[in-house]
């Protein structure tokens, strides 16, 4: 990953830990387009993750955003345990303890505490 690229990830992972998680779905789209091989694969992972943090928190979240958690999951798990400066395997490990967090509600939808549980996207290093 080139500066210029490294940058915009930065920049999206840091909307992400903000929980502005449209802004940085728009930013790791546009960058997947210009990544290959596991760069492209991490972006992925991270579009996905947002915009199921979007779905969850803006729209009551269900199946559709357990099923891009599960698929963000699939890609972090062949880039444990760090990937362009970003701790995948912690990054995974947070991911799958709150997909069986919600998983295990009755209800599904965000609740008050959730912005809190949330995972964050932690830099390796």
């Amino acid at each position: 990953m080139d500066a210029a690229q490294s940058s915009r990830l930065q920049n999206g992972v840091a909307a992400y830990n903000r929980g502005r998680y449209f802004e940085c779905q728009q930013i790791f789209e546009d960058l997947h387009r210009d990544c290959e091989g596991e760069e492209a694969a991490l972006v992925q992972s991270l579009t996905m993750i947002s915009c199921g943090m979007h779905i969850h928190f803006h729209r009551g979240g269900g199946r559709g955003a357990l099923n891009l958690f599960r698929q963000a999951l699939i890609i972090l798990d062949d880039l444990r345990p760090a990937c362009c400066g970003v701790a995948t395997g912690d990054l995974y490990d947070q991911l799958f303890a709150y997909v069986e967090e919600l998983q295990g509600r009755s209800k599904p939808g965000a609740r008050f505490f959730d912005r809190f549980l949330a995972p964050k996207i932690p830099s390796a290093g």
